[in-house]
């Protein structure tokens, strides 16, 4: 679960600084750049060589969300598609912002620059650092509220089970289909295929030794579970409390006629 935390972080932190960076802001944030003089920092276009660098990591950080999405039915070409990403992409980065984003020597910024100038120059960097403090904190609140809310709400209606699921794609289930309803203490979740694995949900395609793979809707808090074997497959679900889950199932049982 805590790799699962740590991507999710990355991916979120990783896509606030591509922006920051993609807008010629957040210079600071550019090793080397960073800690280089002033006289040498006027030997480039800074807004070139931050949205250079912020295309990198904007594509590095979609390559790592695409991986996180699949969960662990990545195919070999998407593994090799993200490791050229990461690596071959680095170089012509690092060529294009040593070179292509470099001040031909006649456009050089002067050393002697007026106060006035200067201080613009204060501003925007702070102005930059701001922005970057705002964008990173955001994607940490939306990291937390990723991780730690969201329900499950399954509906009988019309002759089928409605399940609607917090950050995933809801399902829908005709009752006719049901084949065998069961209370389970004991089941084991495996891993995640494609979904939703966070600290308050499991959504989505997941794999385990029992059923191989099998569609989930659960609580991750609560440990009883109502399993259906239908005609499409194996379809999890829970309540926030084994008291809901036992309601869940007997209600289930009575609409399927399989009491």
């Amino acid at each position: 679960m805590m790799d699962r935390i740590v991507i999710l972080l990355t991916i979120l932190i990783g896509g606030g600084i591509s922006l920051v960076l993609l807008m010629g802001k957040g210079s600071f944030l550019i090793a080397g750049y960073n800690t280089a003089s002033e006289k040498e920092k006027r030997k480039y276009n800074e807004k070139k060589l931050c949205r250079t660098t912020g295309i990198y990591l904007a594509l590095i950080t979609v390559l790592v969300l695409g991986a996180e999405i699949m969960g662990d039915n990545i195919p070999d070409w998407y593994l090799a598609l993200t490791m050229g990403g990461v690596f071959i992409g680095l170089i012509p980065t690092l060529l294009y912002a040593n070179l292509g984003c470099r001040i031909k020597p006649e456009e050089e910024i002067l050393l002697e620059e007026s106060p006035e100038k200067e201080l613009k120059r204060k501003k925007a960097r702070k102005t930059g650092t701001i922005i970057t403090i705002l964008i990173t904190g955001a994607a940490l609140v939306f990291s937390t509220v990723l991780l730690f809310t969201g329900n499950v709400e399954v509906v009988i209606q019309n002759d089928q089970l409605e399940i609607q699921g917090s950050y995933w794609s809801d399902y829908e289930l005709p009752l006719s289909e049901i084949q065998a309803v069961t209370y389970r203490e004991d089941f084991e979740t495996g891993s995640k295929r494609m979904g939703v694995n966070s600290l308050q949900l499991n959504e989505g395609t997941f794999q385990n030794k029992e059923f191989g793979e099998y569609t989930i809707y659960s609580y991750v808090r609560c440990k009883d579970f109502v399993v259906m074997e239908t005609t499409d497959g194996v379809l999890v679900i829970n309540g926030k409390t084994p008291e809901e889950t036992r309601t869940l199932y007997e209600k289930i049982l009575a609409a399927s006629g399989l009491e």
